[in-house]
């Protein structure tokens, strides 16, 4: 985070002239990008087509696949730059970015072979170029991202590539989101606090930040050297947030207003007027009704397959823990579902019966002493989580979602839920046999504050974020972490 060098403004306009921007163009790089997308598309197209011609020992027309060529790849790219894939003025986000890439891609190559076979014309096109095509182009649009992610990182770190942000208002809140900025925000540069009170105009104590006239502002949003004002005025002010917020409405700027107090943790997705009275939404549903009906068929078809193919082993596992110790092969214990729902979550037994807990007061541990002999290698093999194919067809879990938790489950003495705050998000969906959590090596125990407050983190992402890919990503890393047995307990 750096200041942008700004002398002490008085009334001559020039003195903004002395602001310093020498920053990396984020415009450069986005054309960059966009060059590089089409190189990479058009370089594929004819190597492809290139593969055909040598597979198939003929000549082929090659106007239809200059035009199918760059009319694809043009479209893709205003795909990918309506998505906000060439945006690099923010933190990389690597998994939301990468399946954005392959999402618009997917989408753009379907509908050019709808195209192609609503125009009647798909005979004359090679299937294996399209093919070929589109899985070497998915795969190097990836990789294109990825170092374009980390050229960006690295010019933000060097200060090469900012974000200008200027802060109106020099209330002592001002201030400190000026100190916040400048200490802990990489990749953005402050280039000052601003207001129109003759009282402000001067440094303000304790080594703060120059207070500057608004005019000074306005030159260089002209200019084009700011991307950002955030107007540092208290919400309950709203008559003064307003009349500034229209002063700034000439300016391609982004402008942003303080949140109320309490409201740090929300995220304003729209708004909408109800006759006079204006609402933000600030939590969507994280399954509209079609992601919804997917999930379920998606879980549904899944389960069937599993529980039809490992059933010889489920009556194995059942036959072996009736000789092992006594009870029954399954054990029931109440869980928090789906809208706080409580359920019956069915698990192999792997504990003697008399030592049994049902509601989950004791945390399992390594070496638990409350373990059977056949129950060590389940909880270790994680097959004692097998049963719950049939909570998931009973509709009370999904393959993929957060675990659930038991209803006494604690971290260092003290309740989930009184916890981590977020945490009840996480029942906004159902829970899952496996999570992205879980993937990335949060199971097991969870003796600290520490450990379930990242658990609740992957499991929020994992609930802003759903997508069948996703979920299909999540379960293909269940069968590695399984196999690595790593926090198996």
């Amino acid at each position: 985070m750096t200041v942008g060098d700004i002398p002490i403004a008085g009334n001559d306009r020039k003195t903004s002239r002395a602001f310093n921007f020498g920053e990396l163009s984020r415009t450069l790089i986005a054309a960059a990008q966009m060059a590089g997308d089409g190189l990479i598309l058009t370089t594929l197209s004819y190597i492809s087509l290139s593969l055909v011609i040598y597979q198939e020992h003929h000549q082929v027309e090659f106007f239809p696949y200059v035009v199918l060529t760059v009319g694809t790849t043009i479209f893709v790219i205003f795909r990918f730059a309506r998505s906000g894939a060439y945006d690099v003025s923010d933190a990389f986000n690597y998994v939301g970015t990468l399946r954005s890439t392959v999402k618009r891609l997917v989408e753009v190559i379907l509908l050019l072979t709808a195209c192609l076979f609503i125009l009647k014309v798909s005979d004359n096109v090679s299937r294996l170029w399209l093919a070929t095509w589109s899985i070497t182009s998915a795969i190097a649009l990836c990789g294109f991202r990825l170092v374009t992610a980390s050229a960006a990182q690295k010019l933000r770190r060097s200060g090469r590539l900012t974000k200008n942000i200027a802060i109106v208002g020099a209330s002592e809140i001002g201030h400190q989101l000026a100190a916040k900025l400048i200490q802990e925000c990489l990749g953005t540069r402050l280039v000052g606090v601003f207001d129109e009170r003759r009282s402000r105009f001067v440094e303000s104590g304790n080594g703060g930040t120059t207070v500057h006239q608004l005019p000074v502002l306005y030159e260089l949003l002209c200019r084009g050297c700011v991307d950002e004002v955030v107007i540092a005025i208290p919400p309950y002010a709203s008559h003064r947030i307003l009349e500034l917020s229209r002063r700034f409405h000439p300016f391609a700027v982004s402008l942003r207003v303080l949140a109320p107090e309490g409201y740090e943790n929300f995220q304003v997705l729209d708004s909408r007027r109800y006759g006079e009275i204006g609402t933000f939404r600030v939590m969507g549903k994280p399954l509209d009704e079609v992601a919804a009906l997917v999930k379920r068929v998606e879980d549904v078809v899944i389960a069937v397959f599993c529980l039809l193919l490992i059933l010889p082993l489920l009556l194995v596992i059942a036959l072996s823990i009736k000789l092992d110790s006594r009870g029954p092969v399954l054990f029931t214990q109440k869980r928090l579902g789906a809208n706080n729902l409580p359920f019956n979550l069915l698990k192999f037994r792997s504990m003697y019966v008399e030592q049994a807990d049902p509601l989950g007061n004791q945390l399992t541990r390594a070496g638990d002493p409350r373990i059977t002999r056949v129950g060590r290698f389940l909880r270790m093999t994680s097959m004692d989580e097998l049963p719950q194919l049939i909570n998931v067809l009973k509709g009370e879990m999904s393959l993929v979602g957060p675990r659930p938790h038991a209803l006494a489950a604690s971290a260092a003495g003290i309740s989930y839920a009184r916890a981590i705050t977020e945490y009840p998000i996480r029942h906004r969906v159902k829970p899952g046999i496996t999570g992205w959590a879980q993937v990335n090596g949060w199971r097991g125990e969870t003796t600290t504050i520490e450990q379930i407050r990242r658990r609740v983190e992957h499991d929020l992402y994992y609930v802003e974020n759903w997508s069948l890919s996703f979920d299909l990503l999540i379960l293909g890393r269940t069968v590695f972490a399984v196999l690595s047995r790593a926090n198996a307990i």
